[in-house]
């Protein structure tokens, strides 16, 4: 027996609530409106950071980065050897050119005796333009030692602290040097061809 096939319900649907009882309201459950807290918060902590973008010039580090100089590479071997041999030079020099201070009113002196102006008498300002010249001198070379020291320590360029030191110490030498020569007008004007000898020249 061959089996019925199902006729199609043409009955309307019922719409909402139409089969219900009477006097029956739809209510939403008690926990309708409670939060869900089988899960924890994201705090702001828990979020992780974003990467700091790289700054542009500089490289990742490798391992055990050495302390960069200052176009970010260290510097490079022989700036220390450099570096040594133009702070024991300028020291040399420091200590030349303090000599040479002290040396000059005695120079002076012979320059009197050889030319005939009579006995030099060094003014006052003399000593002290001397002894500020050579702590002028002595401290130059300290702040450049102590200059290039920090520099090789952050492993930077340092050899061009000493040469520029040199040519300081050069400039400030001259400056006392012509400040004490300028304290003797007898020897300027000689040399200027003012004044003449106060004794004569034996000439053979």
């Amino acid at each position: 027996m061959a089996e019925q096939e199902p006729q199609p319900d043409d009955r309307p649907r019922p719409q909402y609530g139409e089969l219900a009882p009477p006097g029956w309201v739809w209510r939403p459950p008690a926990d309708a409106d409670r939060l869900d807290t089988s899960r924890p918060l994201e705090r702001e902590d828990d979020v992780p950071a974003a990467p700091a973008a790289p700054v542009l010039g500089q490289r990742p580090p490798e391992g055990v980065p050495a302390a960069p100089g200052a176009d970010g590479r260290p510097a490079p071997t022989w700036n220390l050897t450099l570096t040594v041999l133009l702070g024991v030079f300028g020291f040399f020099g420091m200590t030349y050119s303090i000599a040479t201070l002290q040396a000059i009113p005695a120079s002076m002196q012979l320059l009197h005796s050889t030319n005939g102006l009579g006995e030099y008498v060094p003014a006052p300002v003399v000593s002290t333009l001397v002894l500020i010249g050579s702590i002028v001198m002595a401290v130059i070379w300290v702040v450049s030692a102590g200059f290039a020291a920090w520099l090789l320590v952050k492993r930077r360029l340092a050899f061009w602290v000493p040469l520029v030191a040199g040519i300081v110490a050069m400039v400030a030498l001259l400056i006392f040097a012509g400040a004490v020569l300028a304290t003797d007008p007898v020897l300027l004007g000689f040399y200027g061809g003012v004044t003449p000898p106060t004794t004569p020249v034996q000439t053979p």
